[in-house]
């Protein structure tokens, strides 16, 4: 072992550079994600008139596929970090604007391209892309320069604010704009830059809750449930309920055959009612475990770009899995946020392998010598 370590072939040094501990939470992960969508698309396969396990190895495969993006992205140093996340984020945007164009319409909304038979949501792709560049944009010195880069980030921001919340896909922009917001905290910018743009976020979302329905009736349903049809998370609620601590059995779960959307938004769900709570505290214990784990290895990080873009992409992570795992619990409004390496689905899997690739590169140790 001490031979091993102290070799200088790259891979043997890129290996001792990795937050190990790390890699290991995202393969647990990942291995209770192929577990979940395994047990679920047996009753979902159905609906869609497919294979029992067609989700199932699908869900494998783009599993395997994202451990290699992860992997691949790792090897880069910040300076080409910050090259891919430009060229990601206009990629992506790209495609966005493509949706209004050319986009398939989903549930009223347009978010989707087709690209090889297969179906692509640029967007997923567009928040680790954007966060890169604005964490660039943000970390400016001296105060001069990082003044402009804050109002050229705000002018992104907008400009990619305004599609995403056209599609319409408001929970999306929020997140977004979340992300940004704590970018900028982290960035130290006077505090009386952070009131306004709290005001304008209230702005923005009191104009889409009036002129658009689709919000209005979500969170209508979410502030009154008694005067609307809340089946979806009723049975999501009732079927973590009725999980206890060890769950019914892999397989013996009702609530796959109840959701059609059971092994997307409400896999959470799933996991508990089958493997019990125990299984779904695991789960937020092993994100908490990445996220803490994150923020503890970036404190104190001497380059500033470093420490926005960890910041920004694991306040993104925390995000996904707190509104994913609150809307199952009917803690928040429905808003389609996936359970990251949980849920099934390839764009979301590719683009949280993006996420982590990202987050492990810049925290490696050399990345301190750059």
């Amino acid at each position: 072992m001490s031979l091993f370590r102290q070799s200088r072939h790259p891979l043997v040094k890129w290996w001792w550079e990795m937050d190990r501990v790390s890699v290991f939470v995202l393969l647990c992960l990942m291995g209770l994600g192929a577990l979940a969508v395994t047990t679920a698309s047996v009753a979902v396969a159905k609906t869609y008139d497919v294979g029992p396990y067609y989700f199932g190895i699908r869900h494998y495969l783009f599993l395997v596929i994202a451990w290699g993006i992860m992997l691949s992205i790792t090897l880069l140093r910040p300076q080409g970090l910050r090259r891919v996340g430009l060229l990601l984020m206009l990629v992506a945007y790209t495609g966005l604007v493509l949706t209004f164009v050319m986009g398939i319409e989903v549930k009223g909304a347009r978010r989707w391209l087709e690209i090889a038979g297969q179906t692509i949501q640029p967007t997923e792709f567009l928040k680790p892309g954007l966060i890169l560049v604005t964490a660039w944009l943000l970390a400016a010195e001296p105060m001069k320069q990082r003044t402009q880069g804050f109002l050229l980030s705000m002018v992104v921001m907008v400009l990619v604010g305004v599609p995403v919340i056209m599609q319409p896909n408001f929970g999306m922009a929020l997140a977004m704009g979340t992300v940004w917001f704590a970018q900028v905290f982290l960035a130290g910018m006077p505090l009386l830059w952070l009131a306004p743009l709290v005001g304008l976020g209230l702005c923005v979302m009191v104009a889409s809750y009036v002129l658009f329905p689709h919000i209005r009736d979500r969170l209508d349903k979410f502030i009154n449930p008694d005067t609307t049809d809340t089946y979806q998370i009723d049975q999501a609620s009732e079927a973590i309920a009725s999980g206890h601590l060890f769950g019914r059995g892999a397989g013996e779960g009702v609530v796959k055959q109840t959701l059609p959307d059971a092994h997307t938004d409400f896999i959470f769900a799933v996991l508990v009612e089958e493997f019990g709570i125990i299984a779904g505290l695991v789960v937020m214990i092993l994100f908490l475990t990445l996220v803490v784990r994150g923020f503890r290895r970036v404190a104190g990080h001497e380059d500033r770009f470093v420490v926005l873009a960890v910041g920004g992409l694991l306040t993104l992570v925390a995000l996904h899995v707190c509104v994913n795992i609150g809307v199952a619990l009917h803690l928040v409004p429905t808003t389609g946020m996936t359970l990251p390496f949980i849920s099934y689905g390839g764009s979301s899997t590719f683009a949280m392998a993006l996420v982590f690739g990202f987050i492990l590169a810049l925290l490696r140790k050399q990345s301190r010598r750059i």
